[in-house]
């Protein structure tokens, strides 16, 4: 046999003949890899505080009824602002406060009466739905913007009390966060 038809080393034959006895053949010990040298890096850098949409005090006119109006809510540093306001009969004031994407609007409502609510609606929802129902969820509210938009906060009173031009007062504490 010349040494080209010869492929086979002597280790393959080893292993060869150890395969058809159904052992294996022992690897030769490795040499540990080296640890990857550490890399400086820069500390992450913040990630950057989406902004919050601009409120078109017209456009949000035009979501009101004739016995609302627009009240725009204006937050501090720290991202909180309070109000007071009167509802009388249909007329109340309604608050717009402009979230930023992944923000939560959160509302704490203080009547003088058990009998006043407020629902929390986003502007940009042409049905109107309320993402909170004072009746049912309670005086407070937290709302996740999943993108950026205006929501407005809108006190009442129920249509019997509304109907007798009752008159209730209220404070609202609002945060974005």
């Amino acid at each position: 046999m010349t040494s080209n038809r010869l492929s086979l080393t002597l280790a393959a034959a080893a292993a060869l003949a150890l395969a058809g006895c159904g052992q294996q053949a022992a690897k030769p010990a490795e040499a540990p890899a080296a640890a990857p040298a550490a890399v400086p890096t820069a500390p992450a850098a913040p990630a950057p505080v989406a902004a919050a949409p601009d409120l078109d005090p017209a456009a949000l006119k035009g979501l009101l009824t004739p016995d609302e109006t627009l009240e725009v809510v204006t937050l501090d540093a720290t991202g909180a602002a309070s109000a007071s306001g009167e509802v009388k009969g249909y007329k109340t004031p309604v608050y717009a406060v402009p979230v930023a994407a992944g923000q939560t609007l959160s509302v704490a409502f203080k009547p003088s009466n058990a009998n006043l609510y407020i629902n929390v609606v986003d502007a940009a929802d042409t049905s109107g739905a309320a993402v909170h129902r004072g009746e049912v969820d309670g005086p407070k509210a937290s709302v996740s913007a999943p993108k950026a938009g205006v929501y407005l906060i809108k006190p009442f009173q129920p249509r019997a009390m509304a109907r007798r031009d009752e008159s209730e007062t209220f404070k609202l504490t609002v945060s974005v966060k």
